[in-house]
């Protein structure tokens, strides 16, 4: 690997800067002399390449720490000079503070029915009974399952649960 000089690495950092704002290849080698844009593109590339991207834990860490100079300073400002004004600061850096570490996670409920039993709805009877119907059709004859079938027509109620008009 070829060793960087100074203005080749302030070069390829400027054209990333130029990248990041929108501007395209071909401008980018007009501006900073590259023969061409794919010689914008790689000096964009080495520039990236050399970039050091932090974890996300280590920037958590850094941002924490950001957030305590912060509240320090917020924090001397009320209980040394009075100044009330800050505690809308106070908030604001709490609030940031806990939406960074997921303090105000969303709380989970469980919904139950009677005495912490399964909730009851018609839904499960209305189930049931059905079930309960097509297991004795199952289990029954030809002639039988002509009385069922007859005998839930008569006893259905106006408004047709089963989709036939």
């Amino acid at each position: 690997m070829r060793k960087l000089d100074v203005a080749t690495a302030e070069k390829q950092r400027r054209a990333l800067q130029l990248r990041n704002v929108g501007v395209g290849y071909d401008r980018i080698a007009d501006e900073l002399g590259y023969s061409d844009k794919s010689g914008a593109w790689r000096a964009v590339d080495a520039a990236v390449k050399r970039s050091v991207v932090e974890p996300a834990e280590h920037q958590r860490v850094i941002m924490a720490e950001r957030l305590d100079t912060a509240l320090q300073r917020v924090m001397d400002a009320i209980l040394r000079d009075g100044d009330l004004d800050q505690v809308v600061n106070l908030i604001r850096i709490e609030k940031r503070r806990a939406e960074l570490f997921g303090l105000d996670a969303p709380k989970g409920y469980q919904i139950t029915g009677a005495d912490g039993g399964p909730v009851e709805t018609d839904v499960g009877t209305i189930l049931r009974e059905r079930l309960t119907a097509m297991r004795e059709r199952a289990d029954a004859t030809p002639d039988q399952v002509r009385e069922l079938s007859s005998n839930g027509s008569q006893e259905a109620p106006e408004g047709n649960h089963n989709g036939s008009a």
